[in-house]
């Protein structure tokens, strides 16, 4: 996980996973051709910018062969890829959910998650400008800092941990996102709670269909 710098203007301070927008460069054939994926071409996009992100945000490449060595600081990702000999391996995301921001909020996005294994010894940077305090967190802890209120844990990301934090090994957690047969989207709602604050109601909450004022 990562903190967002305090500045951002969306989710400053807060730990989330690496992560980022897709754009126009994850479209290009450029991206496809570095990408090793036979599945759906329709993803390749969000895989380009998964991958993409992970390397600058986390300073983790999935590369294949493995090992590859990338610095941080090229500036194109999947040319000094594919200089390397290799190719990305967007075949080891696994995408879990897609969650799309509330209706009526500002600043709206549809976001893919997806989970990976990654080696045990794989160290990681921070790029010190987006984000900060990378760091390798057992999902029960980052939960424990949410509630302790040591960290920010944005909804979306803490109901990530929760779902990791389900499963006894990474194993598991790769089943799990192979057994979804489809990925459903998920629409947050804001809805008012039993103690009258605002509160992020998803579709399975008794009070999703409760229109906010009723």
């Amino acid at each position: 996980m990562v903190r967002r710098a305090a500045g951002s203007e969306f989710m400053g301070n807060a730990f989330v996973f690496p992560g980022g927008s897709v754009d126009d460069r994850d479209r290009r054939d450029e991206a496809a051709t570095a990408l090793q994926w036979d599945g759906d071409p329709e993803e390749l996009p969000w895989r380009a910018a998964a991958l993409r992100e992970l390397h600058e945000e986390a300073g983790l490449t999935l590369t294949d062969p493995q090992g590859l060595v990338i610095p941080t600081d090229t500036a194109d990702l999947y040319a000094a890829t594919a200089a390397a000999g290799g190719k990305l391996d967007a075949g080891r995301l696994h995408w879990v959910s897609r969650w799309i921001t509330p209706e009526g909020l500002p600043r709206r996005f549809d976001t893919r998650f997806f989970v990976a294994a990654v080696g045990e010894g794989d160290g990681t940077a921070a790029d010190g400008v987006e984000v900060f305090d990378d760091t390798w967190v057992d999902p029960r802890r980052a939960l424990a800092q949410g509630d302790d209120g040591s960290w920010e844990v944005p909804f979306p990301t803490r109901w990530h941990l929760e779902m990791l934090a389900r499963h006894d090994s990474i194993g598991a957690v790769l089943d799990y996102a192979d057994s979804i047969s489809e990925v459903q989207s998920v629409l947050p709602r804001i809805v008012i709670g039993d103690n009258g604050e605002y509160k992020v109601s998803i579709p399975g909450d008794s009070d999703y269909d409760v229109e906010v004022g009723a």
